[in-house]
């Protein structure tokens, strides 16, 4: 997990943590309805298209994370501020998952479509 604030405009990513803790921010710091969190081994965060996020504190036994992507999202980009050109539109573009990454076809990520 990079420290600078990012998203992605051309996919949704799934996180899962392989080692130690860390506080991650999603949203983006000048976001009042951002939420930062601690996670820990064992976790797992679907980031969709678009949110902004970054760890803002690493714990002290270090920390590993693994970020996946949809099947076929072989091109993902950084992007680091609103003024992304096309960004906008290329999120509105994604479609979002027919069967949960974690839980499949029945799992929250999916839960209401």
């Amino acid at each position: 997990m990079y420290r600078t604030t990012h998203f992605h405009s051309t996919t949704h990513e799934l996180l899962v943590v392989c080692k130690g803790r860390a506080t991650l921010c999603f949203g983006g710091e000048e976001n009042p309805g951002r939420i930062e969190t601690e996670v820990a081994k064992g976790d797992a965060i679907l980031v969709p298209a678009g949110v902004g996020h970054r760890m803002t504190k690493e714990g002290d036994e270090g920390f590993e994370m693994v970020g996946s992507y949809p099947v076929g999202a072989n091109k993902w980009d950084m992007c680091y501020g609103k003024e992304e050109e096309g960004a906008d539109q290329r999120i509105e573009k994604l479609e979002w998952f027919e069967v949960d990454p974690l839980y499949g076809e029945r799992g929250p990520a999916v839960q209401g479509l």
